[in-house]
């Protein structure tokens, strides 16, 4: 028996095998992420506030089609403050006149003068608690009424009538100084319309009658910058509740807005000295 054979070679041989003698390239890796995503999550987020936003500017500049997601956050933003109802910081007004004329009024004058320092803790906490809530991006009724109150206890400041407090609290013009800087603060975020809108509702009437009240001038100096806004001359542009002041709160009110009241201000303990309690 006969066998018969054909001679093929091997690179034939290799191709009917899918394979090919020829050494083919290595496919390139693809580079692995240089952080997991929790890692560099939490690197952002232990980065500082000043930090993380100069870096998001660049990457926007650098990208523009990031600067859209920026965008749509913001106006998401924005919306959500423009949903929620305006806030009523009267509570504060009450609190900050208490504590001026009723918490001391039967303590001795060491005591009172002791009190001072409790008594400016309590109308900063009312004031920058105030300013934390009514930023520019809130309702025009919550800024508007943050104003108010703020002028209603720069009035009770004026009006206390504990005479030893009082004298503390204006000797240097630094309390209501502060006041003075948080409604020119307020003032500067409206627009001119609603500063216009202020005037028209009698409110500003009422900040220029603090000039009244105290010889602002020289206790509360600050007034002056309030004024130029309202006037446009800044830059260049062309009876308490309880006693104190009688207006009404309600004044100048939009009843087809819904109103919150702004938490309560903590109370603080009050320590009474054992002369008081003898």
């Amino acid at each position: 028996m006969s066998f018969i054979t054909t001679k093929r070679s091997f690179s034939t041989l290799a191709d009917s095998n899918g394979s090919s003698s020829e050494p083919t390239a290595k496919k390139p890796r693809s580079e692995s992420p240089i952080l997991d995503k929790i890692t560099l999550w939490n690197m952002i987020t232990a980065l500082p506030n000043a930090t993380t936003q100069s870096l998001l500017f660049q990457i926007c500049h650098d990208d523009p089609s990031v600067s859209h997601h920026v965008q749509s956050a913001h106006n998401e933003r924005l919306a959500a403050e423009r949903a929620r109802p305006a806030v009523n910081f009267d509570a504060y007004s009450r609190s900050c006149w208490s504590v001026l004329n009723k918490e001391y009024k039967r303590a001795s004058s060491s005591r009172q003068f002791e009190a001072i320092g409790d008594i400016c803790e309590e109308l900063e906490m009312a004031r920058t608690s105030i300013l934390e809530q009514a930023h520019a991006n809130t309702k025009w009724e919550t800024r508007r009424n943050a104003l108010e109150v703020l002028r209603k206890i720069s009035k009770s400041i004026m009006l206390c009538d504990e005479q030893l407090i009082r004298h503390e609290l204006m000797k240097d013009g630094l309390e209501l100084g502060y006041f003075a800087e948080a409604m020119a603060g307020l003032a500067r975020g409206m627009t001119e319309a609603e500063r216009e809108r202020y005037k028209e509702e009698g409110l500003y009437e009422k900040l220029v009658d603090l000039q009244t009240v105290c010889d602002w001038e020289s206790e509360m100096e600050g007034l002056r910058e309030v004024f130029e806004i309202f006037d446009g001359e800044e830059d260049g542009e062309g009876g308490e509740e309880e006693g104190g002041d009688s207006e009404g709160d309600d004044e100048g009110s939009d009843d087809s807005v819904v109103i919150l009241d702004a938490p309560p201000p903590p109370q603080r303990t009050k320590v009474f000295s054992v002369t008081e309690l003898t």
